[in-house]
Order: C-alpha cells, then sequence, then structure tokens
C-alpha cells in the first residue's frame, strides 16, 4: 500500500496546535460521590458501589490525575476520519482507533445496542411524586447541583427512593457530565423508576455517544471544556500505548480483572509528554493483543473506504506501517515547508514549541479535502500576501521607532498613575443609576450621590479598574478563551459600595416574609449584569452567569481578590498577604459579611416567583486561600497587582505562576500597562 491509499493527518506535523490552552471536564464533581455517599445507609452504599454502575465510585477513590497535555496530543494526532463515532490517531507510524470498542474495554459497562428513546409516556404518577421529592421540574432530567441539594434531604425516604437518587447521581455527574446546572436527558433520567432495568440499562454506548459528540465539536487550539466522562481518553492512551502506561500512567499493583479504568492512578505535570509517547510508539508499535480482536471491520467501516484500508494493513501480518505511508501535510494548520533537493524538512520540536499558534479551525468542521496541495496552496497564498502588504510593511518599518517611543512614554504614564489614588471618584456615576425594580422599595431614592463621598472610595486605583475593565473587553471577544463564558467581572466599586450599605440594609425593616429589605442602589443593574457599563454582557446572575470576580478592600489598606460562586453558593478569597495574616481570619469574615448576605438575598428578591424556592436567603459560605498555596506578596504596595493576576489566571483556567513575585513586579506592572495601551 501506497501512501495515497492512507487517509491524512489532521493537523500538519509539527505544527499541531500547542498544548497551552486547558481541557477542563464536568465528570467526577468533586461534591457528588461525598453527598451521595452521605445520603445513603451504609447497606444502601454497598449495594450502590458493588454495582455495574459503581465503577464511577471506584475511579472516584482512586484520586485520578488528569493530564490535560497527554489528551491534547492524542487529539493533534488525529488523522481524518468521516466515521461519526471513532476517532483515529497517529502515534509514530502506527495509527490506533478511539470506538465504543475501546471504550467498553476502559469502561467496563454495558455497551449494547440502544434505540433512541422516545419515552413520552413514562411519566407516570409514581415519576411525577419522585421528581417532586427531589424538587426538579417533572418535564426537565436533574441537573447534578439539583442532586447534591436533594441529598441533604433525603434522610427521611423510602430505601428505594434513595438508590433512586444515587443512580441519577452516577447518570449525571459522570455518565452524561454536562455542566453542573444544566438540565439532563428526562427519558433517560426516568428510567432510574426502574431499578433493576436502569442497573442494566447500556449506559456505556450512552456515555460514549455523549463523550465523542462533545470531542469532535471541540476547537484544540483554544480553551475548552468536554462533557461526558473525558477521562476515559486518558485511559485510552494507556490502552494504547502499554509500555508509556508503565512509565507514566502510575499502573495500580495486581489489577487483572478489573476493566482498564481502574488499572491507573494516572500522572499530572509530566514534562515531555509527547516525546515519550512517540519514543514508546517506535518501540512498541501498538497494545499488545490480537489485531484482529482490537480493529474488527464494522459495518460502519464501509462509511469510509480510507478507513477499511488501514484496518485491513493492520490485520495484514506481513504489513509494516512506516513513515512513507504519512505525508507531513495536514488538512489542518497547514504551513510551507522548506524544500531542499526536492525533499520537504519541518522544524525539530523544539523549535515547533515557539511558533505562534494557527490552528483554528475545528477538527469536527472538516468534511472532505477538495482543494489542491498543501505546498502550491501556501505558496500562492504567501505570493499574494508579500504582494499586497509590500507598502505596508515598509511604512510599517519607518514608524517603528516612533512607535517605540510613543508605548515607552504611555508605560510611564500608567506606571505614574499605579503610584496615586484616584481623586476622581465622582467621575464613576456609571455605577449609581437610579433604582431598579426589583431590589426593594423606593427607599433608595437621595442616596444616587452619597456613594462617592466615602473615604473608603478614595483607595480605589485607576490601574484596577482598568485592567478589569480589559479583562471584560476580552471575554466579551474571545470567550473562548475562558473557563468559561458564564463568568463575569466585576470592577472594585461593586464590593465598596455594598460594604458601605450594609448597615442600611441591616437596619432596615422587611415584610412578614421577609422580602423588601434596603439593598444597595444599583443592585439590579449588577444582577442583570448591566452594570459596569463598560462591555455589558447584560446576563443574568445564577441565570446566566455561574460566578463573579471582584476585588474586596481589607483594613482601609489592603485589597484581596475574591470569587463568587452561585453554584456552590461560596465566596472564595485570594489574599496576597494571607501568609502573614496581615487581616486576620475576623476581619476576612467582617468584610465577606454584606456579600455573603445581601447577594442571596439579591437572587431571592429578584428570581421570579415560581423560582424563588431555588434561592433561599441563606448566606453564602466563605474561605480564605492559604498563604502555602497561592504566590505571596512580601513587600508593600502590591496587592492590587496580586489581585488582579489571581482573577486573570482563574478566569482563564490557569495556574498561579511563581513568576507572580515581588522581584518581577515591575516587568508585570510593565507588562499590564502595555496590554492596556495594545487592546484599548
Amino acid at each position: 500500500m501506497v501512501a495515497s491509499e492512507f487517509p491524512r493527518r489532521l493537523y500538519t506535523k509539527g505544527f499541531e496546535p500547542a498544548p497551552d490552552k486547558s481541557i477542563g471536564y464536568y465528570a467526577d464533581d468533586y461534591r457528588l460521590v461525598p453527598a451521595l455517599k452521605s445520603a445513603l445507609e451504609e447497606d444502601e452504599w454497598e449495594e450502590f458501589f458493588e454495582s455495574l454502575l459503581g465503577v464511577f465510585l471506584k475511579f472516584h477513590e482512586l484520586d485520578f490525575g488528569w493530564a490535560s497535555r497527554l489528551v491534547h496530543h492524542m487529539l493533534t494526532f488525529q488523522i481524518v476520519c468521516k466515521q461519526r463515532y471513532k476517532i483515529w490517531s497517529l502515534i509514530g507510524t502506527t495509527p490506533v482507533r478511539f470506538s465504543l470498542h475501546e471504550f467498553e474495554e476502559i469502561i467496563g459497562l454495558n455497551c449494547g445496542y440502544v434505540d433512541d428513546l422516545a419515552l413520552t409516556d413514562l411519566l407516570s404518577d409514581d415519576t411525577r411524586a419522585f421528581w417532586e421529592l427531589m424538587g426538579v421540574d417533572a418535564e426537565s432530567g436533574p441537573s447534578t447541583i439539583e442532586i447534591i441539594e436533594a441529598c441533604s434531604n433525603c434522610s427521611s425516604w423510602s430505601r428505594d427512593d434513595r438508590l433512586r437518587l444515587g443512580y441519577l447521581g452516577i447518570y449525571a455527574g459522570f455518565i452524561v457530565a454536562t455542566r453542573p446546572g444544566s438540565s439532563t436527558n428526562v427519558n433517560h433520567a426516568r428510567l432510574v423508576m426502574d431499578l433493576e432495568g436502569f442497573k442494566e440499562f447500556p449506559w456505556g454506548r450512552i456515555a460514549f455517544q455523549h463523550l465523542i459528540n462533545s470531542v469532535k465539536e471541540k476547537d484544540l487550539s483554544k480553551n475548552i471544556y468536554i462533557e461526558g466522562f473525558v477521562q476515559a481518553l486518558q485511559v485510552w492512551v494507556y490502552y494504547a500505548l502499554p509500555d508509556f502506561a508503565a512509565e507514566f500512567g502510575e499502573p495500580l499493583p495486581n489489577v487483572t480483572e478489573e476493566p482498564l479504568l481502574l488499572a491507573y492512578k494516572g500522572s499530572r505535570g509530566r514534562k515531555n509528554v509527547k516525546a515519550n509517547m512517540l519514543k514508546q510508539a517506535r518501540i512498541q508499535c501498538c497494545v499488545a493483543k490480537d489485531l484482529a480482536d482490537m480493529f474488527p471491520v464494522w459495518d460502519d467501516d464501509e462509511q469510509d473506504p480510507d478507513i477499511v484500508k488501514i484496518v485491513s494493513a493492520l490485520h495484514d501480518p506481513n504489513f509494516k506501517f512506516s513513515k512513507n505511508h504519512w505525508p507531513l501535510g495536514g488538512v489542518l494548520g497547514a504551513h510551507i515547508v522548506k524544500s531542499e533537493a526536492g525533499k520537504r524538512s519541518l522544524p525539530s520540536d523544539e523549535s515547533s514549541r515557539k511558533r505562534s499558534r494557527t490552528a483554528s479551525a475545528s477538527a469536527a468542521s472538516f468534511v472532505g479535502d477538495e482543494g489542491v496541495g498543501v505546498v502550491a496552496t501556501m505558496k500562492a497564498h504567501f505570493d499574494q500576501c508579500f504582494k499586497s502588504f509590500s507598502t505596508k510593511m515598509l511604512n510599517g518599518l519607518g514608524s517603528c521607532e516612533k512607535q517605540i517611543k510613543l508605548l515607552t512614554e504611555k508605560v510611564e504614564s500608567v506606571e505614574r498613575a499605579v503610584e496615586e489614588l484616584t481623586t476622581g471618584s465622582a467621575k464613576h456615576t456609571e455605577d449609581e443609576p437610579t433604582h431598579q425594580q426589583g431590589t426593594g422599595s423606593k427607599k433608595h431614592e437621595g442616596c444616587q450621590g452619597e456613594a462617592y463621598h466615602s473615604n473608603e472610595l478614595y483607595t480605589i486605583k485607576p490601574h484596577m479598574e482598568a485592567y478589569i475593565n480589559l479583562l471584560r473587553l476580552r471575554l466579551s471577544k474571545h470567550p473562548e478563551w475562558f473557563v468559561s463564558d458564564r463568568i463575569c467581572f466585576l470592577n472594585s466599586m461593586f464590593a465598596t459600595v455594598w460594604r458601605r450599605d450594609y448597615e442600611a440594609f441591616k437596619q432596615s425593616e422587611p415584610n412578614a416574609d421577609g422580602s423588601e429589605k434596603l439593598l444597595p442602589p444599583g443592585a439590579y443593574s449588577y444582577y442583570t449584569s448591566e452594570l459596569p457599563i463598560y462591555c455589558q454582557t447584560k446576563k443574568t446572575w445564577a441565570y446566566d452567569v455561574d460566578y463573579f470576580y471582584s476585588m474586596l478592600h481589607i483594613r482601609e489598606d489592603h485589597w484581596v481578590a475574591i470569587w463568587v460562586s452561585f453554584v456552590t453558593k461560596h465566596i472564595t478569597v485570594w489574599d496576597s498577604h494571607a501568609a502573614t495574616k496581615h487581616a486576620s481570619d475576623e476581619q476576612i469574615a467582617e468584610a465577606v459579611e454584606p456579600l455573603a448576605v445581601m447577594i442571596p438575598y439579591l437572587l431571592q428578591t429578584c428570581a421570579p416567583d415560581d423560582d424563588k424556592w431555588r434561592f433561599p436567603y441563606t448566606p453564602f459560605t466563605h474561605s480564605r486561600v492559604p498563604g502555602t498555596e497561592i504566590p505571596q506578596n512580601i513587600q508593600s504596595g502590591d496587592c492590587g497587582v496580586y489581585c488582579l493576576k489571581y482573577i486573570e489566571c482563574h478566569a482563564l483556567d490557569l495556574p498561579f505562576p511563581p513568576e507572580l513575585c515581588d522581584k518581577n513586579m515591575r516587568k508585570i506592572r510593565e507588562k499590564m500597562a502595555a496590554e492596556l495601551y495594545d487592546e484599548t
């Protein structure tokens, strides 16, 4: 067989998307299994744990180490496959497959055939009663969050109902593993009314289809979240490269009869993942099983003749894949390749890591390759670029010196501003609209102008407001960069005004049902994300927004960053002086209390009448991250920059870097100033 008979690489070799974007997931929510365990009696938990679906509970106990880079590399090694429910990746010169067959080997669940469900007649009286018991809309499948909440209220339920709740937790939190607040497929969820039937149902097939559909729609050049049991993809790498798994997958000893899912602890943060994968691929072409068993020919293979040729080659004992079978050019991320003596060469792995990211198309969007060759296409493209840009390039070079000088002046200007306190607080009038319906009575009238005469507000620094606005701008332009598009950034004025008005809230007289207490001015506009005005999102808290970031002023001389989650009803505090306890735990609690109390009050007040039960007046909890877990500020005066970087890193799903430290502070400030100048 020759190279033209096999499918092409999805990405040109050496120009795959760099693995510097995160792959997040919703499977195995850290709150779910503890909640289920606390909800069930000991004998119920044992039955639950030993059931077919108990494999997920056993997996949870492994504390499996997620390796985003490992999965990323495996997905960028893909070759073009037109089959909807299969992925083929090229490790070295050997293609390996991820299909229902491999998924069944990995997860050990029933993966038998099941028709599409249209079970409209399953809403029996018993089903409706159980949904009402859980506090879930009878027409919706319960979300992970709703199941976790139900676990705290099920002590008086019958044994079967508690088990039903447990199995629904497995379905929502592992099998489909969607966003915690999203409803699941109600037809699947209703199957839980037949406990024995639910346990025997082919959930493996449902889990596989949900996972692979989510994978195939993602753009690997961006931060992504994958729904479904994504950890199976990591075990797939171990399955395909046993020698690699033995060295890097932390295999568990004496595991023989369990599914592959329970054979490894996984590994976090390994360096040179790609190089080691390819090294092991050269040593061992594929998993040590009979090829006919590993790669059976399926009916849907006929949909893609190129894949049939791969399977046939794998079954041929006399055939051996070589690099000549796999041209370097792919259908995505293609680049001009240097030519010398008629041969093409690509940069080394080391140099390719320094390139800019180029592949932005989704693998799922590729249908077929009907174009001309990679080299010819790119040559024509570059010829056109040089023809049209030559004058612009010359003009740009001529103005380089002028631009550098201007940028330097801007940086120095921002640096000076950073050292000064703002004296123009009254300019922030965007944050104080008139009272909006839904945040209390007309008691707000007359207090609009007061917010900007409090001494506390004069501590607000312009660089903090400007950088928060920069994050808001980036989120509006590139939501795919962030951990989620269901977030928002609030300026420091928000928390400052709410702390100031907390006493008025406490002293105001409520109605008999607890409503109509005095909330701060503009509260409703924050709730609907019409404030701050810059880059409005107009997304409603707790409905379109899962959490927000802001900053909190402590002790009149210190800033801390806060992350407020509507999902967990919790406020996380990142303090750059946590190690020194510049602010005591009591002072942190006092500063957080106004938000912890008034935010749930606002959610309850603004929610529709039929939804108010979801938002009790119960205050949010809070915690301060220990100073040993985040970068700390030793010298004084930089707490605002630390706050901004905590928020930025967390929102982008990046670890807090060790480079965030006092000795680098001037460079960090200069870079922030340059970013502000460049983007705004």
